[in-house]
């Protein structure tokens, strides 16, 4: 799979250059058409900021929020197919844009722009996922960003690409052209360069914070805050979000734990869902007023929980993709099939679960058809595990006091003790970076 990841500005004032990429040269007003001509990609995204909308005009009338990203998509879309001789993006993100323009101005926390375009690519990526054993080419076209906009949508990229990596083969190109301001009547050509190139590790990055996927926008006055506040508690409250299931999923995931990611793994449909309510809900809460210029206020902000949520999606995704579901009994054959599958690019962690697989296959004859916790198998008393946090990580959750284990079907199962199920939540839990 190849898709092309673009940031634009505003298109209206580009103008036709001869662009030179990879031995082939054509003149066009964005370097994109070549290099979808050049690299053939499955999918083409580009990402804007609804901002973009103050070349809109809404003076005859009351405009909704979905009116502004209707008319930045059409913008876009318009120029693509009368500019671009019908170059047909697959999908345009209109994202959340700050400052104030010639007709239209826009507040909100700066970041969103980052929150809601981590949003859109995770959903892209994860409706198309291809099959295990394929590639995942990514190229990233900085040609026409300006400033947040390409770092944010970087970043946004990077983050994906990141978690991917866990179970593809990820590599990510970054393009740019040369400048074109300040050169404008002695253009030869302008070539589009390749100014990153890298085989995308796997890498995924936790925080626990105490602050809800939403809170009421930063600058807002205290009296507004509290009102803003008990209305995105009841929210919050309706769609059952548990942050604590999601960070223990996570932190399991990330220390590389498999009896509990396999018992804590959630639904990517059920974290999608939750993801699009939240979505929908933060842009009815956008105010828009039409006075000598359009003013759109974002009264909700996003926080580092969204992102926790996105993320928990996306590797549930990718899980599912590699043939794993939440199981409260885990055979030990589906902990190597994890193992092998997931983490085959981590050597340290990887050998440390075929130590505990071993240890514990060393011990069938001692094991029947009825669960026992490992430590009383052992013949050592059971002992609770809150101070014990050393031995739970070492051990990558097979801790002789946290798992019970039997035998069934020529198989030996694993499920996680109920004595000590909440401390070793808990240990999970605490020991992610809080912000």
């Amino acid at each position: 799979m190849k898709v092309v990841v673009a940031p634009w500005g505003n298109p209206r004032n580009w103008k036709a250059v001869p662009y030179d990429y990879n031995g082939q040269k054509e003149i066009f007003k964005s370097s994109l058409v070549l290099i979808k001509k050049v690299e053939n990609p499955n999918k083409v995204i580009i990402v804007t900021a609804d901002t973009l909308s103050d070349e809109c005009d809404y003076s005859f009338k009351n405009p909704t929020y979905n009116d502004i990203k209707s008319c930045v998509e059409k913008l876009i879309f318009n120029f693509c197919q009368k500019e671009l001789n019908y170059f047909n993006p697959e999908k345009i993100i209109v994202s959340y844009g700050f400052g104030e323009f010639n007709n239209a101005k826009f507040t909100g926390n700066a970041v969103d722009f980052y929150y809601h375009t981590l949003k859109e690519l995770a959903l892209l990526f994860s409706d198309s996922l291809p099959e295990i054993n394929e590639k995942i080419e990514v190229i990233f076209d900085a040609t026409h960003g300006i400033n947040y906009t390409t770092i944010l949508t970087y970043r946004a990229l990077r983050d994906i690409l990141e978690i991917l990596a866990y179970v593809y083969d990820v590599n990510l190109k970054v393009l740019n052209s040369d400048p074109y301001i300040g050169r404008e009547a002695k253009i030869d050509r302008l070539n589009i360069n390749v100014i990153e190139k890298s085989k995308i590790l796997p890498k995924i990055s936790i925080y626990r914070s105490d602050k809800r996927p939403v809170e009421p926008y930063f600058r807002l006055e205290d009296e507004r805050k509290g009102e803003i506040g008990k209305k995105i508690k009841k929210f919050i409250s309706e769609i059952s979000f548990s942050i604590n299931k999601i960070l223990i999923f996570l932190g399991s995931f990330l220390y590389a734990l498999p009896v509990f990611i396999l018992s804590y793994m959630i639904d990517p449909s059920v974290l999608k869902e939750k993801i699009e309510k939240i979505s929908e809900e933060f842009e009815k809460n956008i105010c828009l007023k039409n006075l000598s210029k359009l003013e759109v206020f974002r009264n909700w902000e996003f926080r580092e929980n969204f992102v926790n949520l996105v993320k928990a999606y996306l590797v549930s995704s990718i899980l599912e993709k590699s043939e794993f579901n939440k199981l409260n009994d885990v055979p030990l054959s589906k902990i190597k099939d994890l193992k092998n599958k997931v983490y085959k690019n981590f050597p340290i962690e990887s050998n440390r679960i075929d130590v505990e697989i071993d240890d514990i296959k060393d011990l069938q004859e001692k094991l029947n058809s009825n669960y026992q916790v490992y430590s009383v198998i052992l013949g050592k008393p059971i002992q609770n595990i809150k101070d014990k946090k050393r031995v739970f990580f070492a051990h990558a959750g097979f801790a002789h006091d946290v798992i019970e284990l039997k035998k069934e079907n020529d198989d030996i199962y694993i499920r996680i003790y109920d004595g000590n199920r909440n401390q070793a939540e808990e240990l999970i839990i605490e020991d992610l970076p809080q912000i």
